[in-house]
């Protein structure tokens, strides 16, 4: 049964302007965290149930994955990253065609590093470009230029990674779809063989919200970001990438494995400040706290982490609930989940599943959105037409 586990690494040099994930700039305790994180997946390994792992009817790819995201895992010492990976690697048992992917930035990635992340076992990279417009770099606060995310997915091939991810954001001011497509173009030269497209959004909290406001069209007309979208995602078809899902575009044979564990409903253990997980019904996340999950991965047993992750639905210092899910709760995430995806909802699966038809469950908004054109039915899928694409969250809300 595959397993998934995603790494949280809460620190950067700079909080970019637009980022509402969990962050530290100039944290003096990163070799602490480190080590706390090393001790959870100790804590892990003693305290989960093997029989509780994941169901291998929602994996179809059944291949183990880890994900370091962030912040910026590429900003601490390479040591460091290593160190847990092979952590988590010996502790859970990851089998050796794992995917393994780490993200990284153009400004804190070097050969060396990129060289210990190789060895120690990372084969994929996702590298968070945003732009290859220095304009539009500039308006997102980000720490490189273009000439310097160009050499960095250099320095990333020449170091002998083949599974080359690249992030863009789309709807940002002063950006033309132009522009996206010639940042397109310089990816596939580059040999990236997957690209993530995301719509600017302005969350409350971060500095674009005191600048912009809470509505988007502030930024760019819904008309003028909807024939962004689509544009973007022709012009990648056209360039042989295959959109699998709403933001992430892929050359055949590189979608991201464990990102289809999300959409698939899968379980996924989760380490680190920062950090959301699932497993058996629970959803669960640690708090947004460097200092008190440093704490805490100290003093915690491995018989309460256990209880925790088996439902107790008792909150600890740093880790707490977020929902048991009942099986109506686990339906009612499947369209949320599947229709980001360019398969849809497959209904076959979902019978199998749950033992019942997923249009008896959701009759009345399956009928609705095919009636609106927002939803089709192909064979034993429900997907999202375009125009469906365009209200995919209007969507959704019907069947929650």
């Amino acid at each position: 049964m595959a397993r998934h586990i995603y790494v949280h690494n809460p620190f950067c040099a700079r909080k970019c302007p637009y980022c509402d994930f969990y962050s530290v700039v100039g944290s003096p305790c990163i070799e602490e965290f480190y080590k706390a994180a090393v001790r959870e997946t100790e804590l892990i390994a003693a305290a989960i149930d093997e029989a509780a792992g994941t169901n291998p009817d929602t994996d179809p790819d059944g291949k183990d994955t880890i994900y370091f995201g962030g912040g910026t895992p590429s900003l601490p010492d390479s040591r460091l990253i290593t160190m847990l990976l092979g952590s988590v690697r010996k502790n859970l048992n990851i089998s050796s065609d794992s995917e393994i992917t780490i993200e990284v930035n153009p400004s804190s990635v070097t050969s060396e590093k990129l060289q210990d992340y190789l060895e120690a076992g990372f084969n994929r990279i996702s590298i968070g470009v945003q732009s290859l417009d220095d304009g539009v770099l500039k308006t997102l606060g980000r720490l490189h230029d273009s000439k310097g995310a160009e050499e960095a997915i250099r320095l990333i091939s020449e170091a002998g990674f083949t599974n080359i991810s690249a992030d863009l954001i789309t709807g940002v001011p002063g950006e033309t779809l132009d522009g996206i497509k010639k940042d397109i173009d310089t990816f596939r030269e580059l040999g990236v063989k997957h690209i993530s497209t995301y719509s600017l959004s302005v969350e409350e909290g971060t500095p674009f919200f005191e600048r912009y406001g809470n509505n988007i069209e502030d930024i760019i007309p819904q008309e003028k970001e909807r024939e962004m979208y689509h544009g973007t995602r022709e012009h990648l078809e056209s360039l042989g990438y295959e959109t699998y899902e709403i933001s992430n575009s892929s050359l055949p044979g590189y979608k991201s494995i464990h990102n289809l564990s999300y959409w698939n409903s899968c379980e996924y253990l989760a380490i680190g400040a920062g950090a959301h997980g699932f497993i058996g019904d629970l959803r669960y996340g640690h708090a947004d706290d460097v200092n008190l999950y440093v704490r805490e991965m100290q003093t915690l047993t491995a018989q309460d982490y256990g209880r925790f992750l088996k439902g107790s639905k008792q909150d600890l210092m740093s880790l707490y609930v977020e929902e048991v899910l009942s099986e109506e709760d686990k339906m009612r995430e499947v369209p949320f989940l599947r229709l980001r995806t360019s398969e849809g909802i497959l209904l076959d699966e979902f019978r199998k599943r749950f033992g019942v038809e997923f249009e008896d469950v959701f009759e009345q908004a399956v009928k609705t959105n095919i009636s609106k054109g927002l939803l089709e039915r192909k064979e034993r899928t429900l997907r999202l037409t375009r125009s469906g694409l365009d209200l995919a969250n209007v969507v959704m809300e019907d069947f929650l």
